[in-house]
């Protein structure tokens, strides 16, 4: 089968050479095909017949368990119907380059007097539009599933770093070869549907949705607001304040926290203590990442209109009241992290914003 897509935000889509060249690669919606897979638990039609979600992901996508291996019988291939071109960009803070709000999401990419993190990116008019294949040389009774996974992929799927951040979100082109199966329908063909949960904010007819996802989750976790005061009045103000205290307070441990719920690692910077405080998932500095369970992702509808898409992937939240280190650099030198708990009161606040409205597609 074969689907549209286009591009509908700036996307950090590295090639063999991230700083040089942004590409779209078979390879990495390959990867995202998956990841959605798995989370959805798996065809129903498969678990149907007793076949469990990694069986089934070795049939379709193939393994490699040290000297055992499988190729998977679904090929996916790319191909890109316009002229799109990257340019390399540095992301600093108001970059006009970028459409509103894109600096709060960029954060992370910004550079410092150390470190050089420019890389090559879609920006603006150049953003790509091509064709994905989705080739199943398996039982032919399952082509409705692949094909179904897809259309969630158009749906709801992204590309490139930052991508739960608003970046390289996708949309079905307006020219198909076959009608896109209605997003019910296309959610019906998991096993386990209810693993996220998805929802809209309002726009109103000249927003940009990356402006609008930008400012619900600042209004949700930034202790300060876009012109550096305290970000009093907002709904998650109580929660941000609590985790800012708990960074000034190296000796307490034991604390509950907030915002790791939303993703780890977080840098603090600890102003009057002339300090650092890193919140990592691992009790060793630099350990694992724990990517965050709210997608932010531009949308736009079979008919044009435009939607800013809150998703929360209930299946991969932080295990509530499990531990979060917070490893300081002159605070605690010889001490080692300050140990802290995770809750999902957050979270589950802001799953429960009454600005949020179901997604209708």
């Amino acid at each position: 089968m074969k689907i549209n897509l286009d591009v509908i935000s700036p996307a950090l889509c590295g090639g063999a050479v991230p700083k040089e060249k942004a590409e779209i690669r078979a390879a990495s919606v390959r990867g995202q095909l998956r990841w959605w897979f798995r989370l959805l638990g798996g065809f129903k039609s498969l678990q149907q017949k007793g076949m469990g979600v990694r069986a089934q992901e070795d049939m379709i996508f193939g393994m490699v368990r040290g000297n055992d291996c499988k190729a998977g019988k679904l090929q996916v291939r790319t191909r890109m119907l316009n002229n799109a071109t990257s340019e390399i960009r540095s992301f600093d803070r108001n970059n006009r380059a970028f459409p509103r709000g894109s600096d709060y999401f960029l954060f992370p990419m910004r550079s410092t007097r150390q470190v050089d993190n420019s890389r090559a990116i879609f920006l603006n008019e150049r953003l790509p539009q091509f064709e994905l294949f989705l080739n199943w040389r398996g039982d032919p009774d399952l082509e409705g599933d692949v094909a179904a996974l897809g259309y969630l992929y158009g749906y709801l799927g992204s590309l490139g770093m930052r991508s739960r951040r608003a970046m390289g979100a996708l949309a079905f082109a307006k020219r198909q070869k076959q009608d896109v199966l209605p997003y019910a329908d296309v959610i019906g063909h998991f096993a386990k549907p209810t693993n996220i949960t998805v929802k809209e904010l309002p726009m109103q007819n000249n927003d940009n949705a990356i402006s609008v996802l930008a400012s619900w989750l600042r209004s949700w976790r930034a202790y300060l607001n876009e012109n550096m005061k305290k970000n009093i009045g907002a709904p998650g103000f109580e929660y941000a304040k609590k985790d800012h205290d708990v960074g000034y307070a190296p000796d307490e441990q034991g604390q509950s926290t907030y915002r790791p719920a939303l993703g780890l690692p977080i840098i603090q910077r600890l102003g009057g203590m002339k300090d650092t405080c890193q919140w990592e998932f691992s009790n060793q500095r630099g350990g694992a990442r724990f990517a965050s369970p709210v997608i932010l992702r531009p949308y736009t509808s079979s008919n044009g209109t435009k939607k800013a898409l809150v998703i929360f992937v209930d299946a991969y939240t932080y295990p509530e009241g499990n531990q979060v280190y917070l490893h300081y650099g002159r605070a605690r030198r010889n001490l080692g992290p300050k140990v802290c708990s995770v809750s999902h009161d957050l979270y589950r606040a802001m799953k429960n914003d009454n600005r949020l409205q179901a997604f209708s597609p």
